[in-house]
């Protein structure tokens, strides 16, 4: 499968809106909200399965044998996600192990030693904005979609994601938003998978229950994992697959790139992959961005996300051959959740001109 395809927006129904982004309404039981996904992402889940494949670079038995791990992790601890993962392979056409595995790519792919080395976030106190670039692959900007989920209580969910999985960067009703940069960690990862665990914490109803969230899920990922309220606390929480080190504000700003800063000498302690001179460069250009200017408006967030003032490792990234798996990646999109405003801005592409479209939960 190539990695040049471009956008075909002939693959979505009328249910979904034609914006730069497609937004996919999904709405009632798990297995409703699955099945319909999977119905209007048919071809676009078909086109995710054949690029993964080429990145695990597995027999289909080793793909399924590792997605059953994950899907067994994840119906044990969160069976109305299970059961809307199911019904997306089943209205997709796809094998039911590859719609798991997509779903466990992040810790599939870790396995296997390929690396993600870009991601940049910001937590804003003094606006409750959240923030990022989500840097991967320029073969996923064409298929990244706006999944838009209302359950049957009407609890609403918007989040930004790749067709197949269930979530990734986004917001809910209940006045939550997640981000996620990936971290290289050597260690086992067989816990709850990372997409998965950002839907759960979308899908709980309240701020006490994202902390039961957090705290079931345990460890057993490698990813941080940006969680902020409406209260206006943000918690930076970075995962290995045997700690967990988190970090709470609702004063000073937090920064996360794709290294680990929050476990002290532990931490420092850990490999940083091969995108390790990549992420130190953009959190210490963050750092001084939000010396320099603050992130106390709209503007100086985004500013941030736009920011290519390091020509080497700008934080805003143009397309570029990766440097761990040879194809070409850089900012798929940016994401700014504003909390006051129950509001999620979008922007797709790795051009700072570039458009937004705005989504309220």
């Amino acid at each position: 499968m190539s990695c040049a395809r471009r956008c075909q927006t002939g693959c979505m129904s009328l249910a979904s809106v034609q914006t730069r982004m497609p937004v996919v309404a999904v709405a009632g039981t798990a297995a409703d909200r699955g099945h319909q996904h999977g119905e209007l992402l048919r071809d676009a889940i078909a086109e995710c399965v054949a690029i993964y494949d080429g990145v695990f670079k597995l027999s289909d038995d080793e793909v399924a044998r590792r997605s059953a791990h994950f899907e067994a992790v994840t119906r044990a601890w969160h069976p109305e996600l299970a059961a809307e993962i199911d019904a997306i392979a089943e209205s997709s056409g796809q094998p039911r192990h590859w719609v798991w595995a997509l779903n466990a790519r992040s810790e599939i792919m870790s396995f296997t030693g390929a690396q993600e080395t870009e991601c940049t976030s910001v937590w804003s106190p003094s606006t409750t904005t959240l923030a990022q670039n989500w840097d991967w692959l320029a073969c996923l900007e064409p298929l990244t979609v706006v999944l838009d989920a209302t359950h049957e209580d009407d609890h609403h969910v918007v989040t930004v994601t790749e067709p197949g999985m269930v979530g990734k960067v986004g917001m809910s009703s209940a006045g939550t938003a997640v981000g996620l940069n990936f971290l290289y960690s050597p260690e086992p990862l067989d816990g709850v998978p990372v997409h998965v665990l950002l839907r759960a914490l979308l899908d709980a109803r309240s701020h006490d229950e994202v902390e039961q969230v957090v705290s079931t899920a345990g460890t057993g990922r490698s990813a941080h994992v940006f969680l902020a309220k409406s209260n206006g606390v943000g918690s930076s929480i970075e995962y290995t697959g045997s700690q967990m080190w988190r970090r709470d504000s609702a004063g000073d700003p937090l920064l996360h790139t794709n290294h680990f800063v929050n476990g002290g000498a532990a931490g420092a302690e850990l490999p940083q992959g091969a995108g390790g001179p990549n992420s130190e460069a953009r959190y210490d250009r963050s750092v001084a961005l939000v010396d320099e200017h603050g992130v106390d408006s709209a503007a100086s967030v985004l500013q941030l996300l736009d920011d290519r003032g390091n020509d080497e490792f700008p934080i805003c990234r143009s397309w570029a051959p990766s440097p761990t798996l040879g194809l070409d990646s850089g900012t798929v999109c940016a994401v700014a959740m504003r909390l006051s405003d129950n509001e999620m801005d979008v922007r797709l592409g790795p051009d700072p001109s570039g458009s937004w479209q705005t989504h309220t939960v």
